[in-house]
């Protein structure tokens, strides 16, 4: 029974009904930032869009060597091989 007691005060007690059914509070407006902060936010985005670029710039560099690298490995096969076959010249009567 004393749970059921306890039930009845508290739904009873008005301060609860009156904090249950009010609408929240706003929340505190972030926009408005100390310039000094506003300064920070706006130097922080440019490095980080900097190191951002820089760092496809080498990712792109990277990229572009590996496949220098597998054309040229790619060449030294060709060359490799190049006496198996007749030339294509000799092969259209061109030669």
């Amino acid at each position: 029974m004393a749970r059921y007691e306890a039930a009845n005060s508290i739904i009873g007690n008005i301060n609860f009904k009156k904090a249950l059914f009010q609408s929240p509070s706003p929340v505190p407006d972030c926009s408005k930032t100390s310039a000094g902060s506003e300064i920070m936010s706006h130097f922080y985005k440019v490095q980080l869009e900097q190191e951002i670029d820089m760092n496809l710039f080498f990712i792109k560099k990277d990229l572009h060597l590996q496949r220098l690298k597998e054309l040229k490995e790619l060449s030294n096969k060709l060359q490799d091989d190049n006496w198996m076959y007749e030339s294509a010249e000799k092969l259209t009567g061109l030669q």
